[in-house]
């Protein structure tokens, strides 16, 4: 893995093609791991790690010639709130640019309140809902802090 970005303690690094990937980590963004076993064998994904170890990782997909997408985005739960995220999306901005695309786009559930702050945090607008999305897309219902995850919403940053 070729070093890309540094922090004091943490290392962005491209992870290679084929290369193992933490799944429980990605389980915790997407629970469909159908799903992500699909949309990882055509993502751009970057891994934080620290002390060898993989502590964030973030999946990034062409979606249009303009427009690419952060498809999952996961931190340890140990290492959340020590500005992982910022760093992976980050890291994802500056190559979605270097890669000719103008547009980055994020989606999140209705539910994670968390996740929709840092993200709105980081630039990223609000510019789409689609209503019941994870009721008809997912198999068994997804709740976070006690809220049902039904809507996806839909998040853009322009990269211009």
């Amino acid at each position: 893995m070729a070093k890309t970005t540094t922090s004091p303690e943490v290392v962005i690094e491209q992870v290679p093609d084929g290369a193992p990937l933490p799944i429980h980590l990605l389980l915790e963004a997407d629970p469909d791991e159908s799903r992500v076993r699909n949309y990882i064998s055509f993502s751009l994904v970057l891994a934080a790690i620290t002390e060898g170890k993989i502590i964030g990782i973030l999946a990034m997909t062409p979606e249009t010639r303009e427009k690419a997408e952060i498809r999952n985005l996961a931190v340890a739960a140990t290492y959340r709130g020590k500005g992982i995220a910022q760093l992976l999306m980050q890291e994802a901005c500056e190559r979605a640019k270097r890669l000719g695309y103008s547009i980055l786009q994020i989606n999140t559930g209705n539910s994670s309140t968390r996740q929709l702050k840092i993200y709105q945090q980081f630039g990223f607008e609000l510019s789409d809902i689609r209503w019941n999305y994870f009721v008809q897309h997912y198999p068994t219902k997804i709740v976070e802090d006690g809220i049902e995850c039904r809507h996806q919403l839909v998040l853009t940053k322009n990269l211009c």
